[in-house]
């Protein structure tokens, strides 16, 4: 994006078309050529735009956008606000082409051209690197609402294995707030509010202390309540509602112009009811799909979710500039997130309202009072040190310097129920069993680590006035270390207990038998990843026997650890405590007697580029780049299939080299300033890694095909993307700009049979596209901004953009379907003819399901944002706007988690609008 100047104009239509088709080289002879033309005598002329371009730190150090040989976007805080992208990091890709960022129980996930990442715990990277004022932040999760007093976000496109290091194989994305400014007092206040019950408060205060030093206190609040309506009558508040609050605080030391230091501290407090995602699997499996559903934001959820995140940062930068050709910069960070999440409760496979769904909603009304759900938490703390020294003699341009990362990281993560009950007359005469196993039972990580270190040197040479040659190295180790334990829970109950402490026998009718056992009623909280009590001996995996408990742990008090507090309805405590004399509480872990498991990590690799700038003209500049980045291999749970095989415990780093020539060039048309740069990429990406839910045995002996669902990264395929992106922007008569950026993906797998998890069978994808890509994005933002004299009013602005996405798939299968044929071969065949678990409906009611449940493509779709805003007073000291983003409320998927069981989709978020007033002072 650029910040747009006056300056008199007539544009010649002719050679605007010239240049959408790219036909600017011989025009550029003429340009510089032809005269200005004077302005029209008359009192007001019409006004059009020069160019500005925006100062970028792609390569770690300030420059013009239109220097940086490489494909990035820039925008300032007013710009974000202008394109309604408020506060959310998410809408980054209403006005970013081939930029996908989705939210997962608190999880931010994000794409870039199609290299991404499913998973971003301490064991599994992402593939986009985010960074806050120029320093690391590993975690996603650590985000929170930043885009609130920001200088301007820069997402760099392409790997940046060199200049950003780990996990920047797909690209960056770079917040940078507003330092504090010396000898200046000021501040600003803006207040909002919008449908949702949406509300947004900011302050901004600077303050000068002395003459060498200032501060900056920035606060933001926002809230909203859920867009998501129940499709039961319980008064209940739906997912995604949000109530976030964040103080920053910046410190500027600037005694000489050798010397600075910066230190900033920022608080956030992030709450709200959860992002579950939506069971669709029952409607996709009779042909109904998300955008096909009268509101997909209406779903059945028996009770609240619940998200909490508490975030704390304190960074400094410290410089030194010993000489324009020698400086030291050192950059030092701590961070910790404390996260907590319960998603609302909802009948298994069963999410949005539509036609026929209230049969299988509403078939068994016991059902309707169970809490069961699945809650996870984890807190991270990092620290970040990176030392570098940069200069600039003249013809060289270098930063050499030494990194180091190391993280401590806690996690739980369990699927609690009800119970899963069944009659156990094979385990002892005249007993009831049950289970807490949902999503393989209870996992924890306490006092895992990552530490990462790295030495690395970049270089910009100038041959001549012309020509600058590029190169750059990194060398990365890296080490990471997970202790988990793991617990399955086995109750073994005599029948005569329920009966006694119920007053009634177990209702054989429900699946599972409803006990009277209540759990995870209002109040109910796990305990605090890190502070559970240490685990005892238990049984393996297999020892289901009676025999075969013998010296096994009686768990009650070890499984009643695992809450920190029970609640207000609960009464497995006091059943337990009650009858321990009675009750069996057998614990299994697939880590075997000891229940707990260290895996180790250790790898390193080097990143590289090399590459060359020409100037044609003070205004045009031709590169070519050869660059390199790397996602962080990482751990696997330990697992063991039903033929015996044990998968791999580690997956490798992902390797990504690409190939880029561009052209950059402000140049102008008759007398319109006109932005054109393209690029024309290569990704050859090596040992992708395939994420999914695979199933692993954990037979019974009234259910040996049982299994538990894990988590599995694979280094199952490698990858091609061929691109080509277009960006620019006109500057017209009257205070008109257009903005646009096109960006063309062919995406491909390649040498890539992988495991299939809706089969189990080894399926070849060669030829399929990588997810979340689109063939065709296209991003249009016209905006105008002219004064005027209203009375009080000085200037009015307004901005429409537009974001289009052709269709996508959300997995690496593509909605193509595997079968055998009569002699055991893999075919394929249609979707709808793969057999999809659990065909008929697991509540009991409903037609059996089929494989269009598992359908993964996505339509294209266009989003429409609308913002319009007027400046009162000469020097536009207050202003009133207005915003509309999803204008044609448009709803798709943004992200799919699909297997044999289930297709949870995560969809955008509906139409918001609403009102700001903002004064500066």
């Amino acid at each position: 994006m650029s910040k747009l100047k006056s300056a008199s104009l007539k544009p010649n239509l002719l050679t605007v078309a010239l240049a959408s088709l790219g036909l600017c080289a011989p025009y550029a002879v003429w340009a510089q050529a032809a005269p200005a033309e004077p302005a029209p005598a008359q009192a007001e002329p019409a006004q059009a735009h020069e160019l500005d371009a925006v100062t970028v730190t792609g390569n770690r150090r300030e420059q013009s956008i239109q220097k940086y040989s490489g494909s990035i976007q820039a925008f300032t805080g007013d710009e974000l606000d202008k394109l309604a992208i408020n506060a959310d990091i998410r809408n980054l890709q209403n006005v970013v082409p081939a930029l996908q960022i989705t939210k997962q129980e608190g999880k931010y996930e994000m794409y870039l051209r199609g290299i991404g990442a499913s998973d971003s715990d301490f064991s599994s990277d992402p593939a986009v690197a985010t960074y806050y004022n120029g320093i690391y932040l590993p975690r996603p999760r650590s985000i929170g609402p930043m885009f609130f007093d920001v200088e301007r976000v820069e997402v760099h496109k392409g790997p940046q294995g060199t200049v950003r290091g780990r996990n920047a194989a797909a690209g960056s994305i770079n917040v940078i707030s507003k330092r504090p400014e010396l000898g200046t007092f000021d501040g600003n206040l803006k207040i909002g509010a919008g449908n949702y019950d949406f509300r947004t408060y900011e302050g901004v205060l600077n303050l000068p202390l002395g003459e060498t030093f200032a501060a900056r206190v920035a606060l933001f609040d926002e809230s909203r309540d859920s867009y998501i309506s129940n499709g039961y009558p319980f008064d209940l508040e739906g997912p995604g509602a949000i109530d976030n609050s964040a103080a920053r605080l910046s410190l500027l030391w600037q005694p000489n112009d050798r010397f600075s230091a910066f230190i900033m501290a920022d608080k956030v407090k992030e709450e709200g009811t959860g992002d579950p995602g939506m069971f669709t699997e029952r409607a996709q499996a009779r042909g109904i799909d998300v955008d096909d559903l009268d509101d997909p934001f209406r779903q059945y959820f028996r009770t609240q979710g619940e998200t909490t995140n508490d975030i704390e940062g304190l960074s400094g930068t410290f410089t030194y500039r010993f000489s324009d050709a020698f400086a030291v910069e050192f950059n030092s960070a701590y961070r910790k997130y404390d996260f907590y999440n319960r998603n609302a409760s909802r009948e298994w496979q069963l999410g949005p309202v539509y036609p026929g769904s209230e049969v299988e909603a509403y078939h068994n009304p016991e059902r309707l009072q169970w809490y069961d759900t699945f809650m996870q938490a984890d807190k991270s703390s990092t620290t970040i040190n990176e030392l570098r020294f940069y200069g600039d003699t003249g013809r060289l341009i270098w930063s050499a310097g030494v990194f180091n990362y190391e993280e401590k990281y806690d996690y739980v993560s369990w699927d609690v129920g009800n119970g899963y009950w069944g009659d156990c007359e094979w385990f002892a005469p005249g007993t009831t069993c049950g289970w807490q196993d949902g999503l393989g039972g209870e996992n924890r990580g306490d006092g895992s680590k990552v530490r990462s270190n790295a030495v690395y040197g970049d270089f910009t040479f100038s041959v001549n006035d012309d020509l600058r040659l590029l190169a750059g190295i990194r060398y990365t180790d890296d080490k990471k270390v997970a202790r988990e334990r793991h617990v399955k829970y086995q109750f073994v109950v005599p029948d005569a207990l329920f009966q006694q402490f119920f007053g009634t026998a177990p209702n054989t009718s429900t699946n599972p038998w409803a006990t009277g056992l209540t759990i995870l009623s209002p109040g109910f909280r796990l305990r605090d990843p890190g502070a559970r009590m240490p685990v005892p001996t238990v049984c393996t995996n297999n020892d289901w026997t009676p025999a075969a408990t013998a010296g096994c742990n009686q768990g009650i008090d070890y499984f009643l650890n695992g809450f920190q507090s029970l609640g207000y309805q609960d009464n497995w405590d006091e059943f337990l405590n009650r009858y321990r004399d009675q009750i069996q509480v057998i614990m299994r872990s697939d880590y075997g007697p000891g229940a707990t498991n260290v895996s180790t990590y250790e790898d390193d690799y080097v990143d590289w580029r090399v590459g060359a700038e020409y100037d044609l003209s003070d205004s045009q500049m031709l590169y070519a780049t050869v660059s390199t980045g790397t996602r962080s291999g990482g751990l696997n749970r330990p697992m063991t299939l039903a033929d015996g095989r044990v998968l791999s415990v580690q997956f490798k780093p992902e390797q990504l080299t690409s190939y880029e020539i561009g052209y950059k060039s402000d140049l102008t048309w008759g007398e319109m300033p006109v932005r054109l740069n393209a690029a024309l990429f290569y990704y050859d990406y090596q040992d992708k890694v395939l994420q999914n839910m695979i199933d692993v045995p954990a037979p019974t002996p009234d259910n040996p095909n049982a299994v538990t669902r894990q988590v599995l990264n694979d280094n199952a395929a490698n990858a091609s993307v061929l691109g080509l992106e277009l960006e620019g922007r006109f500057g017209f008569n009257h205070g008109f700009s257009l903005g646009y950026n096109f960006t063309y993906l062919d995406t491909e797998f390649k040498d890539s049979d992988v495991l299939d998890t809706r089969s189990s069978l080894v399926v070849p994808l060669d030829g399929n596209r990588l997810p979340n890509t689109s063939k065709y994005n296209v991003n249009l933002n016209l905006s105008q901004n002219l004064g005027v004299d209203w009375g009080p009013v000085t200037s009015f602005d307004w901005t429409l953009s537009l974001a289009y996405r052709s269709d996508y798939y959300l997995t690496a299968y593509n909605s193509r379907g595997f079968g055998l044929d009569a002699n055991g071969n893999v075919i394929e065949i249609p979707l709808s003819q793969m057999a999809f678990n659990n065909g008929s409906n697991p509540a009991g009611a409903g037609p059996a399901a089929n494989g269009l449940a598992m359908n993964d493509k996505v339509d294209g779709y266009t989003v429409l944002n609308l913002s319009a805003g007027l400046n009162f007073g000469e020097d536009e000291r207050f202003r009133v706007d207005g915003f509309v983003s999803n204008l044609t409320d448009e709803v798709y998927s943004g992200k799919g988690f699909i297997n044999n069981s289930v297709n949870i989709r995560y969809l955008n978020t509906p139409r918001m609008y609403g009102v700001r007033f903002s004064a500066k002072f």
